[in-house]
């Protein structure tokens, strides 16, 4: 049987955080995939290829994701959302309601996480 002690709440607090953020990034990821699938093909494909993981930022017990559209697709609004001259072709929302169930999956896995801590100064995962 191993010898436990008490590292501290931060360092749990970190390992827990570290594990929201990888949850994150990789529904990020699965949206980005989902939404460029969903997306219209024009001549240029430019609206496919922009979609990207902008940003995975953790600030304090905040972990914020950014999925948009980059490159020369300032027009993606206007195929998300249709003009009074053109049908809307919706991507983005889509992708988003079918990733959502898995992200919050992967964020529940990752509340669940346990923590074993050992006699040494190592936190397991």
């Amino acid at each position: 049987m191993g010898l436990y002690r008490y590292v501290g709440l931060g360092v749990l607090l970190n390992k827990g955080m570290d594990a929201v953020e990888q949850a994150m990034t990789e529904s990020g990821e699965l949206l980005v995939s989902t939404a460029q699938g969903n997306a219209p093909v024009g001549e240029t494909g430019n609206l496919r290829a922009g979609i990207h993981l902008a940003s995975v930022e953790r600030s304090g017990l905040k972990v914020t994701g950014t999925v948009a559209t980059g490159g020369e697709t300032d027009y993606a609004g206007y195929v998300e959302g249709g003009t009074s001259k053109m049908d809307a072709q919706p991507y983005m929302a889509p992708a988003l309601l079918e990733v959502a169930p898995v992200a919050v999956e992967a964020l529940a896995r990752a509340a669940r996480g346990e923590f074993i801590v050992t006699a040494g100064n190592d936190v397991i995962a």
